[in-house]
């Protein structure tokens, strides 16, 4: 099997460029979904919705505050809710950590091997039981001395698959040989990313557990594409045939023709910046930068704030910085 590096991220890795990420060569993402009691991290929806997009293989974890086995079951079940918005299959990963431990210490509970393994089993049972593919994060020290592993496939009458983290150089035969994904380091350095990133190796291709024939995939219909080719279509622009755009949220030569023809921006009069673009084109932008963590009114009405959180947008991802929705500022929206 093909081994490929990847990275985890989460809201404390700011605004990821999932395709400059790709094009570096890191080929699988795993993004942390959310926390505790359904927290869902700020940047999933942007950084799962830039996967999908980019058909960029992604699994998901949820990092636990469970106290017993009933809380981290129903953390399962906030977990695969948010894989659902997206995956039909993936991997999704229990995290229990020193944080967990801590936490529950503070509020009277004690976590050792019994309680830390049965916390797995229960959230685990559930991933299964919704079709995804069950993983567990762990290190040296909770590999020892928290999680029964054996146990726990007993428990659960499969294997589970195994996301080690140890920050060295390498590892020994054994623990590759016992792992599914390594986590090396957490202070990489990737294009398209601010600051330090997780990175992973993986050993096992979660494409193939997902599907055998994964090769053979289709054509895959981008979201934000296909809500742009949408509100193309609301106000009234028409492809080089005279035709409104066929909503397939593919990026073909006719949407790329009318985006083209999109000048989405503010009017510079005597008292400042006014309204000038309108309808469901600054809609449909004005949505993207708020999901892009850009956050702005909603209105249809392109005026200052929506120019200005253009112009930040534009900053983050080396666009020319005019605040204007165009060509290529769009075309980064459907990306990311």
């Amino acid at each position: 099997m093909e081994q490929y590096t990847g990275i985890d991220i989460s809201v404390h890795n700011g605004n990821v460029n999932v395709k400059r990420v790709r094009d570096a060569g890191y080929k699988r993402i795993i993004i942390r979904a959310g926390y505790g009691k359904n927290n869902v991290d700020q940047r999933f929806i942007s950084n799962a919705e830039a996967c999908v997009n980019l058909t960029e293989p992604a699994g998901i974890y949820w990092f636990s505050y469970a106290l017993n086995e009933e809380m981290a079951a129903n953390e399962a079940l906030y977990a695969v809710a948010q894989a659902k918005k997206y995956w039909s299959k993936c991997p999704v990963a229990y995290d229990l950590e020193y944080d967990t431990v801590s936490y529950a210490r503070k509020n009277g509970v004690s976590i050792g091997k019994a309680q830390a393994t049965a916390f797995a089993v229960a959230f685990l049972k559930e991933v299964i039981a919704a079709g995804y593919i069950p993983v567990l994060y762990t290190n040296k020290d909770y590999a020892k001395n928290y999680f029964d592993i054996p146990a726990i496939e007993k428990a659960l009458g499969q294997r589970i698959y195994i996301w080690y983290a140890r920050y060295t150089r390498s590892i020994s035969t054994e623990e590759k040989a016992a792992c599914h994904v390594w986590q090396k380091s957490s202070t990489g350095r990737v294009d398209g990313i601010s600051g330090n990133v997780d990175i992973n190796e993986f050993y096992t291709d979660f494409e193939t557990v997902i599907s055998p024939d994964a090769e053979e995939k289709k054509t895959v219909c981008n979201l934000n594409i296909l809500e742009f080719q949408k509100a193309a279509n609301l106000d009234g622009y028409t492809d080089q045939d005279g035709d409104k755009l066929k909503e397939d949220g593919v990026d073909g030569p006719k949407t790329q023709f009318v985006r083209k023809k999109v000048y989405l921006k503010a009017f510079y009069g005597e008292n400042g910046y006014k309204v000038f673009s309108k309808g469901a084109l600054v809609r449909y932008w004005q949505t993207r930068l708020s999901e892009m963590g850009y956050q702005t009114a909603v209105d249809e009405k392109y005026g200052k704030d929506t120019m200005e959180k253009t112009m930040e947008m534009q900053k983050a991802y080396g666009l020319s910085v005019d605040g204007v929705a165009g060509y290529n500022t769009l075309s980064t929206s459907f990306y990311n």
